[in-house]
């Protein structure tokens, strides 16, 4: 019995669960596709639980990392993106929905990276919570460049927006007031995989006709998610250690320069445009959990080497 009950409580068996049956039994999808904004809203409750208000009691010392976390995940990682869905993406909803993957904060699982892989804690949460911050004025900006007012001005996005960034901070700041962290942080843990598990499903779900029948379409698409994450996670290691930066600083840097919030972008693009363009995010999904598996090591092997 402990060998099921473990592997439900792994991120990487939930992650490689939800997409084998989205592909074999995605049907379901279409039920479950209205429940995905409020479960990362669950999601993104649970993990900004993580900024505490103490963080903000120093404005000043503040406004660089904040900066850096803006400069690293939206000019750095965001332009890399776009810079090549303009180069290799006809297909307008792919790009649609690369465009709203460059709109994102990092992935919210920075922070706890941060921490198990001896990375830059403090600095991370501050240029964490500085991109989120800057999210509420830069994804409105960049719909607008891209898109006009067509979707700009629709009231899903107000509401997503809301949903997934604005509301989650708030309630969080609540949940911390009152001091009812103690039980909630307890299933954390689970939560934020089955609420994962439940958007890579069901857009995987949605489209799994492209995934099972037109696979070398979305070879593009590999390549992209991981020039945009590991490969400039390596460069910008490199540059961050050829600049005399110290070890746990760089490796927050990695880590805010090649971690997009891939959940968020998602629910936005099934709330904003059709389900293929979150085809894109799917498989930078997808590419993210080996990733994520590889910068485990990769960082492990570097702290041995020192």
């Amino acid at each position: 019995m402990r060998l099921p009950w473990a592997l439900l409580h792994d991120r990487n068996f939930i992650f490689l669960a939800a997409l084998v049956l989205g592909l074999a039994a995605g049907h379901g999808a279409a039920y479950t596709q209205p429940l995905v904004v409020p479960a990362l809203a669950v999601v993104m409750t649970l993990a900004t639980l993580s900024i505490s208000g103490q963080v903000f009691r120093h404005p000043r010392a503040l406004i660089r990392p904040a900066l850096t976390g803006l400069a690293m995940s939206y000019l750095l990682q965001g332009g890399v993106i776009l810079l090549l869905a303009w180069w290799l993406v006809d297909n307008p909803a792919f790009f649609r929905g690369l465009v709203v993957l460059a709109a994102m904060p990092p992935a919210v699982v920075v922070l706890p990276l941060a921490v198990v892989l001896d990375g830059d804690a403090d600095y991370s949460l501050v240029a964490m919570s500085g991109a989120y911050l800057g999210a509420l004025v830069l994804i409105p900006l960049v719909f607008l460049a891209f898109f006009g007012g067509e979707h700009l001005f629709r009231h899903e996005l107000f509401v997503t927006v809301l949903l997934l960034i604005a509301a989650p901070m708030a309630v969080s700041r609540l949940i911390l007031w009152r001091g009812w962290q103690g039980p909630i942080l307890r299933w954390r843990g689970g939560l934020t995989n089955w609420g994962f598990f439940l958007a890579l499903y069901t857009v995987v779900g949605l489209n799994r006709q492209v995934f099972l029948h037109q696979p070398w379409e979305l070879m593009h698409l590999v390549f992209l998610a991981l020039a945009s994450s590991l490969l400039l996670g390596e460069a910008v290691m490199f540059m961050a250690r050829r600049r005399g930066v110290r070890p746990r600083r760089a490796k927050a840097l990695m880590m805010m320069a090649s971690m997009k919030n891939y959940g968020l972008a998602s629910g936005l693009c099934l709330a904003l445009f059709d389900s293929a363009a979150a085809v894109p995010t799917t498989v930078a999904t997808i590419i993210f959990v080996p990733y994520l598996m590889w910068l485990s090591w990769r960082l492990r092997s570097r702290e041995a080497e020192v």
